[in-house]
C-alpha cells in the first residue's frame, strides 16, 4: 500500500461543537475506510488549557494505549507566552513526538511584531519556536483557524492570520518545513507569495481548497503553489473526510502520489 499522509487532523473535545470521531480510535476508523496511512495530530485541549503541555501529555498517554493500524504522527502544542513552553516542547520531541504545533488565534498571539508588555515593548514570540523546530529538525504546523467564521459559536474566537504575519516569521527560518493549515495561499499576499515560490517547504493543504471542487485548480493557485508543496488535509474531525478526497480527485493537475506523500519529508521518521 502506497504511504498517504493526512497533515490535518485533531484529537479532544471542542467546547462549541459535538464532534465525531475525535478519538484516536474514531481517526483509525476514518483512515482505514480511505486507506490513509499516517495522521498528523494534535489534542485540542492544549487551545484551552492554561499549559497546554498538559494537553501534549494527554496525548501521549492516548497513544500509548492506542492498539490501532493507522501511524499518528502527534504534534506538541505550543504556547509562547508560558514560561516553560522550552522545556515542555523539548520533552515532548524527546517523547516521540513528531513536530510543533502554533495556534496563534487560540493563544492570542501573532505571528508578526507586537507589543508584549508595553507599547514600547515589540518582539515576536513565535520566534524561538522557530529556532527550537530549527535545532531539533522538526517541523512546525500553524493552524489558520478550526470553523468557518460564518457557522461558528458566539464564544468561539476568530481572527484572521494575515499572509504579512506569515511571511515576518517563516522568511526568518528558510529550513524549517512548515505546514499552513486551513490557509489557501490565494489569501497569501505579496510577500508571502513571493516566499512560497522561493520554497519547496511551506505546505498547503487540499482542505483550504474549495476553489477546486468540480473545476480542478483554478490558474492563480497554480501559480503561487507548486506541486510539492500541497498535501492531502482533511480538518477531520470539523470536517467530512470525503470533501477533502473529492478535492483531490479533481485537482487532476497534481499528481494524487504526490499529494499523498510530499509531506514525509518534513518528518524525520519518513524520509
Amino acid at each position: 500500500m502506497i504511504m498517504f499522509i493526512d497533515i490535518n487532523t485533531y484529537v479532544g473535545h471542542w467546547p462549541f461543537r459535538n464532534l465525531n470521531y475525535n478519538t484516536l480510535e474514531g481517526l483509525d476508523a476514518l483512515a482505514q475506510r480511505h486507506d490513509i496511512t499516517h495522521m498528523v495530530v494534535a489534542n485540542l485541549h492544549g487551545l484551552f488549557y492554561k499549559d497546554a503541555n498538559t494537553a501534549n501529555l494527554e496525548l501521549l498517554e492516548w497513544l500509548k494505549a492506542y492498539k490501532g493500524k493507522t501511524t499518528f504522527l502527534p504534534m506538541a502544542i505550543v504556547n509562547p507566552l508560558y514560561p516553560m513552553w522550552e522545556k515542555d516542547a523539548r520533552d515532548m520531541i524527546a517523547a516521540g513526538f513528531a513536530g510543533l504545533e502554533l495556534v496563534p488565534i487560540y493563544h492570542g498571539y501573532k505571528l508578526g511584531m507586537q507589543p508584549k508588555y508595553d507599547s514600547y515593548f515589540h518582539e515576536q514570540v513565535a520566534i524561538p519556536v522557530m529556532e527550537l523546530a530549527e535545532e531539533l529538525d522538526v517541523p512546525v504546523r500553524i493552524c489558520a483557524s478550526f470553523e468557518n467564521i460564518r457557522g461558528r459559536g458566539r464564544m468561539d474566537a476568530f481572527e484572521n492570520i494575515s499572509g504579512d504575519e506569515y511571511y515576518a516569521l517563516l522568511s526568518k527560518f528558510p529550513k524549517v518545513h512548515v505546514f499552513c493549515t486551513s490557509f489557501s495561499p490565494l489569501a497569501a499576499g505579496e510577500k508571502f507569495s513571493q516566499l512560497i515560490r522561493e520554497r519547496d517547504n511551506i505546505y498547503f493543504e487540499t482542505n483550504a481548497f474549495g476553489e477546486c471542487q468540480g473545476y480542478g485548480i483554478p490558474e492563480k493557485i497554480l501559480k503561487l503553489a507548486d506541486e510539492s508543496q500541497i498535501c492531502f488535509g482533511s480538518l477531520a474531525p470539523f470536517a467530512y473526510m470525503e470533501m477533502a478526497l473529492i478535492n483531490m480527485e479533481y485537482a487532476t493537475e497534481w499528481s494524487t502520489e504526490a499529494l499523498m506523500t510530499n509531506a514525509k519529508r518534513a518528518f524525520k521518521a519518513l524520509r
